[in-house]
């Protein structure tokens, strides 16, 4: 989770990808631009991670260990307690084995042991067997012969290997192929791109708090597109507070309820600059230094290719396109923090043809902490609208005194 908008990879469904978290845009956490150290109190072990890092790796830890805050902090979230002392000493093990094996790549984390249990087992469960296809599937279709030698299993499972890993490449279409179904799914290029505006009005739900306790929170949601890479977004509460977000061509920005707007710089930058362009299924494999497709998993109850992307300079990203239709059904990502990744998954569901060309009507997404679960109910969209062209300019920030009335 990033500080300033809680989102995937800040994406918007958009004409053609689709791949948005709805937009949110939380109190502020951290300071940019100073560290841990800086803004928080009694900070021992990630003093110098950036502050707006600091609370998405507190949330991680949570799951990762499957306990609430309470679990090591008091009311007075700065006192040290006993499980906050140990969980200090399991960061400093974990950043250190990072360091010392995997040239400060986050490789170990929390969840690599503690897998959601605060008390992690270090032992297999006994099931009288090396796996769950036994040696056996080394010598299809006979059994291994009685008395066989090291040498001789190690010839048996590299053949086999061999063969399954061709057998699995030849069967999966490639990734270019994926994409070109995908756009063939949504209608085709030509209809894509007689697309050149849109409007969607959408009832999204969000969470009360963080920790997802309490009624559910309904907000009006409206979506501004326009070619070739124009959005602004804007989430309306029934109490009349607002937020808004867009990219102008040049600035990505933020628009908090109290006023304030905080302009997007390096990756957040980079990753909305993908983001706007409106034609971006079509462009898709543009956005990434390479793609692999890794294989057919479930999708609910759908199989769906995975493709895996890699942009450049960012994390990876997950794509899962239906085999039988090929629309896309999931998307999954992460954002970095101090102690481990904070992984995201939006689905994407009950898409239907407006004018020739689907759009999804349910987006749902799921996140480490139950703060950042939204469900995006799309109720209109519109087509070839006319935009203000001005609806997309960065807005000024509201002087202090605006802001406090």
């Amino acid at each position: 989770m990033r500080n300033k908008i809680v989102s995937t990879r800040q994406v918007f469904p958009a004409i053609g990808l689709m791949l948005a978290a709805p937009l949110l845009v939380p109190a502020q956490q951290g300071a940019p631009g100073k560290t841990a150290g800086q803004v928080y109190k009694n900070i021992q072990v990630l003093q110098d991670t950036p502050s707006t890092q600091f609370i998405p790796g507190m949330r991680f830890i949570a799951t990762a260990l499957g306990v609430e805050c309470e679990f090591c902090h008091t009311g007075n979230r700065s006192e040290d307690t006993p499980n906050k002392i140990t969980a200090r000493k399991m960061m400093a093990m974990t950043l250190a084995l990072n360091k010392q094996n995997f040239n400060g790549r986050l490789e170990v984390s929390c969840y690599t042991c503690h897998k959601g249990n605060h008390d992690p087992v270090n032992a297999p469960v006994p099931t009288g067997e090396y796996s769950a296809a036994g040696p056996t599937a080394f010598y299809r279709p006979t059994a291994p012969p009685v008395g066989a030698t090291d040498e001789v299993m190690f010839e048996a499972y590299k053949d086999v290997m061999k063969e399954e890993q061709a057998a699995k490449a030849a069967s999966l279409p490639t990734a270019e192929q994926i994409l070109a179904k995908y756009v063939t799914a949504l209608g085709g290029e030509q209809a894509l791109r007689s697309v050149t505006s849109r409007v969607i009005t959408s009832t999204t739900e969000l969470a009360p708090n963080v920790r997802g306790a309490g009624p559910t929170i309904f907000v009006q949601q409206t979506q501004y597109f326009k070619a070739p890479n124009l959005y602004m977004t804007t989430l309306q509460k029934f109490d009349g507070t607002q937020t808004a977000k867009g990219f102008d061509g040049a600035d990505a920005w933020t628009q908090n309820p109290n006023g304030t707007v905080v302009v997007a710089s390096g990756t957040d930058l980079e990753r909305a600059k993908r983001d706007a362009d409106f034609y971006e299924s079509i462009n898709l494999k543009s956005e990434y230094t390479r793609l692999n497709v890794r294989g057919i998993e479930k999708v609910g109850t759908r199989d769906a290719y995975l493709v895996v992307g890699f942009p450049a300079g960012d994390n990876r990203e997950s794509l899962y396109f239906d085999t039988q239709t090929g629309l896309l059904l999931r998307k999954g990502t992460f954002n970095t923090t101090p102690v481990g990744n904070y992984t995201i998954q939006t689905d994407y569901s009950d898409y239907r043809d407006i004018k020739g060309v689907k759009v999804p009507f349910l987006i749902s997404t799921l996140t480490v902490s139950p703060a950042d679960t939204t469900v995006v109910h799309v109720e209109k969209v519109e087509n070839n609208v006319a935009i203000d062209p001005g609806k997309f300019t960065r807005p000024a920030s509201k002087p202090p005194a605006a802001r406090a009335r």
